[in-house]
């Protein structure tokens, strides 16, 4: 079996044998070296030859999984595209871009109490499911009676986002203060993101290997973005607002079913960019797309949830891989997509209406198109 590396190892017989022959070589010789002495017996040689394809089995083995391991894996550590776990992080760091840890999640929330009262900083709001946000700095109830807090994810990670709306509740109480806190609309507890995948931190290398740094080219815009925790796409535009500007669109795939980042994540850009190592004089925009929704409805034969998760997930990847602002994705590439599920006989694709030679195209360079709801009919 071949790998992207291209080299091939011997069988597991191929080596067997190869083991049964040395073995086989190796006791004449000791047979030889014997026999004036008298030292191997009729009965020592006969147990010898008897062991002999046991013998060569485990060590045929025993070689097969070494070079596995040699080709697979450790061979494979040499190219930054193909490396995994530590040994990628030894190439990130060589081009010190090191991977991004969790973030914590933040937001506003709005809650009730008597004029004039302290929420202090650190105290906990517990959500119904367990997941708790501490308060990031004092505020008093205002006048009407109304407080809002901006609060922050105890635990970094994804799993602190909450939508807008959801309850949360002081986990000790405060005399003045209504226990009963809500998140408030639309973003709610927001930006949270788990440590940088190897895939993501792939993307990410691939990005600054392509692209040799130039002090503030559009790929230096998008490498910055992207040494953002969160932001997981990003493409760099240059003069978006005229001579002096430079701009930078942005994607948190991790965020919602669009992808779309959070004006939070879009300043952190800001910061992160304008941050007096690395950002240029120019008027910087950072850009979060308008994105141009396609809906999917389609038919998929044998018509299986893994076939339809398998459809789903090919479609995802295909507006990941080719969907960039102002762009367009061929028609038939759905069709290939599809077609190229494991274990798919046939497959329809009912909406949109697909044309030969047609293409989905977005309307402006900050629009950008993104995959919306997989219906199977």
């Amino acid at each position: 079996m071949s790998t992207p590396l291209g080299t091939s190892i011997p069988s597991i017989q191929e080596l067997q044998d190869n083991q049964a022959r040395l073995q086989q070589q190796a006791l004449a010789l000791g047979e030889q070296a014997a026999s004036p002495a008298g030292d191997l017996s009729a009965a020592d040689l006969e147990l010898a030859r008897g062991t002999i394809k046991a013998l060569a089995f485990a060590e045929g083995m025993g070689l097969h999984g070494a070079y596995r391991y040699l080709r697979d894996h450790i061979a494979r550590q040499a190219i930054p595209i193909y490396s995994t776990g530590n040994f990628l992080d030894g190439w990130l760091a060589t081009y010190n871009m090191p991977r991004k840890g969790a973030w914590a999640a933040s937001g506003s929330v709005s809650g009730t109490g008597v004029a004039g009262t302290l929420l202090t900083v650190g105290k906990v709001l517990q959500a119904q499911d367990g997941r708790q946000y501490t308060v990031a700095a004092d505020v008093a109830v205002a006048p009407g009676g109304a407080v809002s807090a901006t609060v922050t994810a105890l635990v970094a990670g994804a799993a602190g986002n909450l939508a807008g709306g959801s309850a949360l509740t002081l986990a000790s109480s405060i005399n003045g203060i209504d226990a009963a806190f809500t998140v408030d609309m639309p973003s709610g507890i927001s930006g949270g993101a788990d440590v940088e995948t190897d895939s993501e931190a792939i993307y990410r290398l691939q990005q600054r290997l392509a692209n040799e740094p130039k002090g503030g080219a559009p790929a230096d815009y998008a490498r910055w973005a992207l040494q953002v925790a969160g932001i997981t796409r990003a493409w760099g535009v240059r003069n978006p607002a005229g001579p002096t500007t430079a701009g930078v669109i942005i994607m948190a795939d991790a965020n919602d079913p669009h992808g779309l980042p959070t004006e939070g994540q879009r300043q952190l850009v800001v910061d992160y960019i304008r941050d007096p190592k690395r950002g240029p004089p120019d008027e910087l925009f950072v850009i979060i797309p308008t994105a141009q929704v396609v809906d999917v409805t389609m038919s998929i034969s044998p018509d299986t949830a893994a076939n339809r998760a398998a459809a789903v997930e090919a479609l995802q990847d295909l507006f990941f891989r080719e969907a960039v602002p102002g762009g367009s994705i061929p028609h038939s590439h759905l069709k290939e997509v599809a077609s190229g599920v494991v274990g798919e006989y046939n497959h329809a694709i009912t909406s949109p209406v697909l044309t030969e030679g047609g293409v989905f195209a977005a309307g402006t360079y900050s629009t950008l198109l993104v995959l919306g709801a997989v219906a199977f009919i």
